[in-house]
């Protein structure tokens, strides 16, 4: 656990309970680790807007380490800031486990991209994407429920891979308006592998260039 729970590392919070179809997570990062089973996390940000934690709610915590991706149950038990930072302090609740699962890897990008809804193409920038579904912000309003096609470029090649809108916000970016978070929906294997094999090779390009190789 030293290893995987350290400041920095980042999470993804959700509401525990919640249908993972139509469920969002929060991107947030360990602030703090006060005992083993106590951290301090950043309040989540969505679109500007600090999105606080219920008190005494259960969420389940997924954790991106170097080791790979973890989730457990916490129990935020209080906020409060540290100067211009809001935190929020949560409780461990569970035993950690290990996910398996492929698709949770997230890359942060900034991929301008083409989507289409019926016969209609729009533009786009993507801001993270995993083998599940992308982020990204556009100037066109979808709304929640709608199913676009994602025309993604992967390296010198393209692949087209329908999604469902499952959270909509306005963006917190000059240029664009709106921010969506996208669901991967009948997705062909191959396609998912592309993306996937894609995710692993700029983590792998990020490490290098950290560590000046």
């Amino acid at each position: 656990m030293k290893n995987i729970f350290s400041p920095g590392v980042k999470v993804e919070i959700k509401e525990y309970g919640t249908d993972d179809n139509d469920s969002y997570c929060y991107t947030s990062q360990i602030e703090e680790v006060l005992k083993k089973d106590v951290l301090v996390l950043g309040t989540p940000i969505v679109g500007g807007q600090i999105v606080p934690l219920r008190i005494n709610r259960i969420y389940i915590l997924y954790i991106y380490s170097s080791n790979g991706i973890y989730s457990c149950k916490v129990r935020p038990v209080r906020h409060y800031k540290k100067g211009l930072i809001e935190l929020v302090q949560v409780e461990i609740i569970s035993d950690l486990a290990k996910i398996q699962r492929r698709e949770f890897f997230r890359h942060e990008c900034v991929q301008p991209f083409k989507f289409r809804i019926n016969e209609n193409w729009f533009d786009g920038v993507i801001k993270d994407i995993s083998g599940g579904g992308i982020r990204f912000i556009s100037n066109d309003e979808l709304e929640v429920k709608d199913h676009i096609y994602c025309r993604i470029p992967i390296e010198n090649d393209s692949i087209e891979i329908e999604g469902i809108i499952l959270f909509k916000e306005k963006a917190n970016v000059e240029l664009y308006k709106y921010q969506y978070r996208v669901k991967f929906i009948n997705v062909v294997k191959t396609d998912q592998d592309k993306i996937v094999q894609y995710i692993f090779e700029q983590q792998r390009k990020r490490v290098r260039q950290e560590k000046g190789l």
